[in-house]
């Protein structure tokens, strides 16, 4: 996983654990009076997801300190550029906001934290190519 905020060049994020992303399209209803089926057509798409990650304070890393300072951002204006790879080459972009991070610690385990993030705007999904 890449990140950047203000959706400048993105920077490696070190210590992703895992990440997850669902795409979804609306559908409206285009069902005519007297049908005896409903039909729809697709909509507007929007994307959401979530990533779990060893902490690292802000600041300590380039993508990873700024993913963090960016949940704790007021006013934002949903620009930071995200990227997710599914390997080297396919991957999935988007300039988003990360819209809250979870941080916990055990005794004797490295302290991870999750973040979700919300996509704005249109969705490059390169996972089939």
């Amino acid at each position: 996983m890449k990140f950047k905020n203000s959706a400048a060049t993105a920077l490696a994020v070190a210590g992703v654990q895992n990440w997850s992303f669902t795409e979804e399209k609306e559908t409206y209803e285009t069902t005519a009076l007297g049908a005896t089926a409903k039909t729809f057509i697709g909509g507007l798409t929007s994307g959401s997801g979530s990533l779990e990650m060893l902490y690292e304070a802000p600041g300590a890393a380039a993508g990873a300190g700024e993913i963090i300072v960016e949940a704790l951002t007021a006013s934002d204006p949903a620009d930071a550029a995200f990227e997710l790879y599914l390997d080297g080459t396919r991957k999935i972009t988007f300039s988003g906001i990360v819209t809250s991070v979870d941080f916990g610690a055990t005794t004797n385990e490295v302290e991870t934290c999750s973040i979700n993030f919300q996509a704005s705007g249109a969705i490059t999904n390169a996972v089939t190519s």
